[in-house]
């Protein structure tokens, strides 16, 4: 099956390009789960779903022969629509250096958040990174106190240390506190991102995160995300007035060792 359809669009191949490009940034300027995630794919887009590498005894047939059903995760798809309007693809096609593609982003930049959400809370299909109960939750304090920021962050370290998880360690922190993170000092007037650089590989931000973010271990393996299509666009439909295009990604979210994380709530 042709997902993305574009063979039958009546669109150039320099469309397309300055499409998968624009697209491709604004995804990557948004997306966060798949920084801390072993990514696992694009396996194509008729891949479906992803063996947990267990399996359930479905009873047992006469004889000694027993029937298993390997367990798997099914892959979500996200899809957002956009429209490309003929106004904008006649002044590109007639040497505009730059093709208007602020649909094709915003579309983008949404199918990213809801990449996102669908990896760290499993929101709207099950589990995520961040809901399992046997990862630890530390209380954050007010960052806006001296060297609060720092303790909250060590300590989300520490807990993961203590529980015979390795590092690397990176953070995900939700977009006001990142940035609080980046402007905060100590009494003496040190940065809190340089104290940390000891202690953290690095820090992201991400709006969909709740909280006061949270600490993984990224040793490999422990969040896994395995994608079928990769984030791409595809064609739906032309009239008079726009060419009608969409974003689309199969992606599913595997938590292999909830213990890998420390969630700071606030």
């Amino acid at each position: 099956m042709d997902y993305l359809r574009r063979h039958t669009a009546p669109v150039s191949e320099r469309i397309w390009k300055a499409l998968d490009e624009a697209v491709a940034q604004a995804a990557r300027h948004v997306l966060a789960a798949r920084r801390i995630a072993t990514f696992d794919g694009p396996h194509g887009w008729e891949y479906i779903a992803a063996r947990l590498g267990t399996m359930t005894p479905c009873g047992a047939p006469p004889g000694r022969a027993v029937v298993c059903v390997p367990n798997v995760v099914l892959l979500s798809e996200i899809r957002v629509e956009f429209s490309l309007p003929w106004s904008s693809i006649e002044v590109f096609e007639r040497g505009a250096p730059v093709l208007d593609t602020d649909g094709a982003e915003a579309a983008a930049r949404e199918a990213a958040l809801a990449e996102d959400r669908l990896a760290f809370y499993g929101d709207p299909v099950g589990n995520g990174f961040l809901t399992g109960k046997e990862s630890a939750r530390v209380k954050a304090q007010e960052w806006t106190r001296p060297g609060a920021l720092v303790a909250d962050l060590v300590r989300a370290v520490e807990t993961l240390d203590e529980r015979g998880i390795p590092g690397p360690y990176e953070a995900v922190l939700p977009t006001a506190r990142y940035y609080t993170y980046l402007q905060a000092t100590d009494e003496a007037g040190y940065p809190a991102a340089r104290q940390l650089k000891e202690v953290l590989a690095a820090v992201h931000r991400s709006p969909v995160i709740l909280g006061a973010g949270a600490v993984f271990s990224t040793r490999g393996d422990d969040f896994v995300l395995t994608v079928g299509g990769d984030l791409a666009a595809g064609y739906k439909m032309h009239d008079r007035e726009a060419v009608h295009l969409f974003c689309v990604e199969t992606i599913a979210s595997q938590t292999v060792t909830p213990e890998a994380v420390c969630v700071l709530e606030a």
